[in-house]
């Protein structure tokens, strides 16, 4: 029984605070609708019934919780839950509405020529590189996962639902993951054949299999046809894929340039290694290839692209039946010749194996995109003053002296105290380069490499210069007052959280004169520092949805006041740390 069986949601239904508006999707996995909150704007909200894919629904909210950060090429997710809320029968899954159409239907619409689709190929691989620095690889990158927005045409990056992240449990069985094997990577299928016996053995997708998929749809994009042709019953040619090389792309389209060519070629590598080491560098390889672009860029590629497919119909006829002539001029010999060498060459790739669940397999939904609403407007008119970088933190427990009576100083760990500045450089850069694309890109985030923390509690350490009066003369904010704040509106479920994680401002912070202080949707964003049994916060700016950055001084609560959060069951620290998605945060004058 798939999603398209269950009666929809009648246009009205309250979840949460939103309304139903319409059906925008269904499949096996779930039904999507757009739905329509209390201030008006417009969502896409997922409906999983909990007996079909409760699991990776809320591994999509959990990735959806890394992911928090706006990046023109990703949509983001707003919210998940339960519902109804007594005896549930559905998670949810809420997020951006963005309004446009698939690649694969916009290419088909459009007259589009080579730099509009390495445009759109940039687009997704800039979405790739916040993807995988934030440790999620989505698994499952096709042209029905990628929407062209209509407003500005640019390419995002949708549906996570078979996304992965470092530390996550299995939750599908059998030896790939649910992705789509049309994309699926060599490695991955030599990883199927050396394994298709071996009990529990499951393979487990990496950056190279989303930057092969990205390939494929490159190839796609300019030749009209996939890089290998389908086997008998319109299966996957498994033995193409592992031994042959694909034809170039101007053999199939002569319209597409040589270097466009060469970097779509690169992609679709036997080996991993063979591959372009990141998506960073992906970026900065098509920001090199857009700077040389010239007059045959702007050539439209699907008058070609028909023109080529007609004359390589003729090649295969006069192979198959004379196997000399035009057809072997053009590609035919040059194919056979690839086809022989491929057959000699062993091309294998051996990734770990990693045991199995039992759940079933569910097909993934429809997309969820939509139209960004308008940001709130600002809460003050007066501009607030520029921002320093905060300076670099010291390592380790906040404990400040109001309010601690509840909270026992754990004991320091065994494990190294070194503080890295590094990291914490790191984590302010990681917020720098989702804005940044191509080499800028790739430098940026080169320069914040992923090193686990170290386990450690926050030493005593002053507040950001001018955090204090910032806060007091310009928000009205007094020390010692609290705030509810919550991880991206994740409930029900403890959240994944990484050093440079940063808490939303569930709703208006009044001050005390009646003003709003911070609107909902802050972010409050600092460090987190990992103990032995809880996680210490300290956030030293807050950046508003209307754009307004101000430095603050706040340290993170648990929901009873005492000083940091409890480590959930199933924390590995530092590498795999799980809270409450839900807690608080106090103004202080001083990082105890």
């Amino acid at each position: 029984m798939s999603a398209l069986d269950t009666p929809p949601l009648p246009p009205g239904t309250r979840i949460g605070a939103d309304v139903v508006e319409a059906v925008l999707g269904a499949g096996g996995f779930g039904t999507v609708y757009q739905v329509r909150g209390p201030e008006g704007r417009r969502a896409a909200l997922k409906m999983v019934p909990l007996e079909r894919g409760e699991d990776r629904a809320w591994r999509e909210a959990l990735i959806g919780s890394r992911l928090h950060q706006h990046h023109p090429n990703l949509a983001r997710v707003l919210g998940a839950g339960s519902w109804p809320d007594k005896d549930p029968r559905f998670v949810y899954l809420k997020q951006e509405l963005v309004d446009g159409v698939t690649l694969d239907v916009w290419a088909r619409e459009h007259d589009v020529d080579t730099s509009q689709v390495v445009d759109r190929v940039l687009e997704v691989a800039r979405a790739l590189a916040v993807v995988h620095e934030a440790q999620v690889v989505h698994r499952d990158v096709k042209e029905a996962n990628i929407l062209v927005r209509r407003s500005d045409g640019q390419a995002v990056l949708v549906d996570f639902g078979v996304g992965y992240y470092v530390g996550a449990r299995t939750i599908t069985q059998g030896l790939f993951p649910p992705d789509t094997p049309q994309y699926r990577s060599p490695e991955a299928w030599h990883f199927g054949r050396e394994n298709k016996d071996v009990r529990g053995a499951h393979y487990r997708a990496g950056v190279g299999d989303d930057l092969y998929a990205v390939g494929v749809v490159f190839y796609r994009l300019l030749t009209g046809r996939d890089p290998f042709f389908l086997g008998a019953h319109g299966n996957v040619d498994v033995e193409a894929v592992l031994n042959r090389a694909p034809l170039p792309p101007h053999l199939v389209n002569p319209r597409v340039p040589g270097a466009v060519e060469e970097v779509c070629l690169r992609l679709l590598e036997k080996k991993p290694e063979d591959r372009y080491p990141g998506a960073a560098a992906l970026c900065a390889a098509l920001e090199t290839l857009r700077a040389r672009a010239d007059a045959s860029w702007k050539v439209p590629l699907r008058g070609g692209a028909r023109t080529a497919d007609k004359r390589w119909a003729r090649v295969r006829r006069a192979a198959a039946w004379t196997g000399v002539g035009l057809g072997l001029v053009l590609g035919g010999g040059w194919l056979v010749g690839q086809w022989r060498a491929g057959r000699e060459a062993a091309t294998s790739a051996s990734p770990s194996t990693s045991p199995a669940r039992q759940p079933t397999r569910e097909a993934s939904a429809g997309q969820e995109v939509a139209l960004p609403g308008p940001a709130p407007e600002s809460a003050r008119a007066a501009t607030p003053p520029p921002v320093e970088p905060p300076p670099a933190a010291a390592a380790s427990p906040a404990a400040s002296g109001k309010d601690r009576a509840p909270v026992k100083k754990q004991q320091k760990t065994t494990g190294s105290q070194k503080e890295t500045q590094s990291r914490s450089a790191g984590s302010v850069a990681r917020n720098v380069c989702l804005g940044l694309t191509g080499v800028a890109l790739q430098a940026c985030l080169s320069a914040q490499q992923q090193v686990p923390p170290v386990l450690q509690e926050p030493l005593p350490q002053e507040c950001p210069a001018g955090a204090v009066k910032i806060m007091t003369e310009i928000l009205g904010l007094r020390i010692g007052e609290k705030s509810p704040v919550d991880w991206s509106a994740v409930r029900g479920r403890p959240v994944p959280v990484r050093e440079d994680s940063s808490v939303r401002v569930g709703g208006h912070w009044v001050n005390a004169q009646g003003q709003i202080a911070l609107p909902t949707n802050t972010r409050l964003s600092g460090r987190l520092y990992f103990g032995e049994n809880r996680v210490y916060g300290r956030f030293t700016t807050a950046h508003t949805p209307s754009g307004e950055t101000y430095r603050v001084c706040m340290e993170l609560l648990d929901t009873s006041n005492n000083v940091g959060l409890e480590l959930k069951p199933g924390s590995e620290p530092p590498g795999n740390v799980l809270v409450s998605p839900v807690a608080r945060v106090r103004v202080v004058d001083r990082f105890d």
